[in-house]
């Protein structure tokens, strides 16, 4: 047998070990490589992993007929920009007191049809916070707490004045249908009790009357500082005349 011959059926003979072996050698190295690339991002937010705790979060719209369904996309027939978030379905940087610690730069978004938080793990995963385990965080210059005061159901209000007089929170929220639709439901929090003074379901009061019968203490006062600035409580005009109205009254309050 020729010499070429015998060295061509040693390549034949020897090529599907050394395949083998060199598939052995990448299944080995790519797990080596996923084990330093889970080190590191656990050494880079070690200081913040208690919070990626929770179940993942599956992005769901509604379809136009109604229908629930998952999809990671808004669905064929819904509106543009439709989504369950407040604001946007962005996941930003912000604050987050979480089980009593408070934690910087997680980024995080707001459901507020669930009324879930939802933060994005270092895995680039959305995650479910468990209920309870919020006390506050911020989203796009707004402030959320968690409240449980009398005359408000538990969940997260966006807190607009906070004194020891008097508060002013907000419930957003979204029907299910309308996912483009943020309402707003307005409560005056005094004396640890919470007082409607604009929701949907209102209709026998005004939002002005409602205020002045919460500080009947101060009523002419309060009275004629919204005449004097003219306040108005239409629907466009109506947070920034309630925020403008609690705080005078918590300014009479530590006079």
């Amino acid at each position: 047998m020729s010499a070429g011959r015998i060295l061509c059926l040693l390549v034949v003979a020897f090529t599907p070990l050394f395949l083998y072996a060199q598939s052995e050698t990448s299944a080995a190295g790519s797990s080596v490589y996923q084990i330093a690339f889970d080190s590191a991002i656990s050494n880079l937010n070690r200081s913040q992993l208690a919070v990626y705790t929770g179940r993942e979060y599956y992005p769901y719209f509604i379809k136009k007929t109604g229908q629930y369904a998952v999809t990671s996309a808004t669905t064929a027939g819904t509106r543009a920009g439709e989504h369950p978030f407040f604001i946007s379905d962005e996941f930003r940087s912000e604050m987050i007191e979480f089980d009593h610690s408070v934690y910087h730069s997680i980024n995080l978004a707001f459901d507020i049809c669930r009324s879930e938080v939802v933060v994005l793990s270092p895995k680039r995963n959305g995650i479910v916070l468990p209920e309870g385990k919020v006390q506050k965080f911020t989203y796009a210059g707004h402030s959320f707490r968690a409240l449980n005061t009398n005359g408000l159901k538990p969940d997260f209000y966006d807190v607009l004045v906070w004194t020891d007089s008097a508060s002013l929170v907000v419930k957003r929220y979204k029907k299910i249908t309308e996912l483009w639709h943020t309402i707003s439901d307005y409560y005056i929090i005094r004396n640890e009790q919470a007082y409607p003074v604009s929701l949907v379901s209102m209709k026998t009061i005004g939002v002005k009357s409602a205020v002045l019968n919460i500080f009947t203490d101060q009523e002419d006062a309060v009275r004629a500082y919204i005449r004097q600035n003219r306040l108005k409580f239409s629907p466009k005009k109506r947070e920034q005349s309630l925020v403008k109205v609690v705080e005078y009254y918590a300014s009479l309050k530590n006079k």
